[in-house]
């Protein structure tokens, strides 16, 4: 994983940041953004089964980006749902005040808070998984998806710690009136791009998916081949006599 590359390549050159601009003005507007989030998935999804990424893909195939922004989307209220429950069972559990009902209440509301920490943390796994079989119940796949979050904990922890700073950086931007929400709404669609990019190089690791060859590798010496070999001539014939002497004309008499 090379970090400093990944980090520029939303800003390495005009076409890139035209790119990138174009997914943040998709991303203000509800049901549009789905476009935003399509994009990412599958520069995820090419990230990890093909070339690892030299620069944002164009903006085309529509139809494509809604659909899997639209299965994003639906992975991430599966995620969040119950959590939500949880949490909302315990907050009314609290108002009538009476002592064993804001016990549970207090109770529900850190399990539903556990919960949705569980869920945050294994979201993108969920989506590396989705991406790696292109199977969307693949998503829901718990089991297998904590598996592969303890086979992989270290680079997987790693790019999670990474996001979540990209995250509180992003929530600076917004506390700084106006101006803070215009960046924050193109620094919000570059978190996302670098997260699918990150992500893609956990799950081209889990893939097991080899890396290409580069300019700067050595390159193997092939062997070398064995050079054409014209059939042999025939000896020339000589006519010798039996002591080895050359022919001599005899004269006729």
């Amino acid at each position: 994983m090379d970090l400093k590359k990944t980090l520029t390549i939303p800003v390495k050159d005009r076409d890139n940041l035209i790119r990138l601009f174009i997914g943040g003005l998709l991303d203000i507007l509800p049901i549009v953004n789905l476009f935003s989030s399509g994009y990412a998935f599958l520069l995820m999804q090419n990230q990890i089964v093909g070339e690892p990424a030299e620069d944002l893909p164009p903006w085309d195939n529509w139809g494509k980006l809604f659909k899997y922004g639209l299965l994003t989307f639906i992975a991430s209220l599966g995620y969040g749902i119950i959590p939500l429950i949880v949490i909302g069972m315990g907050t009314a559990a609290l108002y009538p005040h009476v002592g064993i009902l804001t016990f549970i209440g207090v109770t529900l509301i850190i399990i539903g808070a556990i919960f949705f920490l569980a869920a945050i943390f294994l979201f993108p796994m969920g989506l590396v998984l989705f991406a790696i079989e292109d199977e969307f119940s693949a998503v829901f796949s718990f089991f297998r998806i904590i598996e592969m979050v303890s086979k992989h904990f270290w680079i997987y922890f790693r790019v999670f710690i990474i996001v979540f700073v990209m995250g509180l950086i992003l929530g600076f931007f917004s506390y700084i009136p106006i101006v803070g929400w215009i960046i924050g709404v193109f620094v919000g669609f570059y978190i996302l791009i670098e997260t699918a990019l990150l992500m893609g190089d956990v799950g081209r690791e889990i893939a097991g998916t080899p890396e290409p060859a580069r300019a700067s590798d050595p390159l193997q010496t092939a062997a070398p081949a064995e050079p054409a070999t014209s059939p042999e001539e025939p000896a020339a014939e000589t006519d010798t006599s039996a002591d080895g002497s050359e022919p001599v004309d005899e004269k006729m008499d």
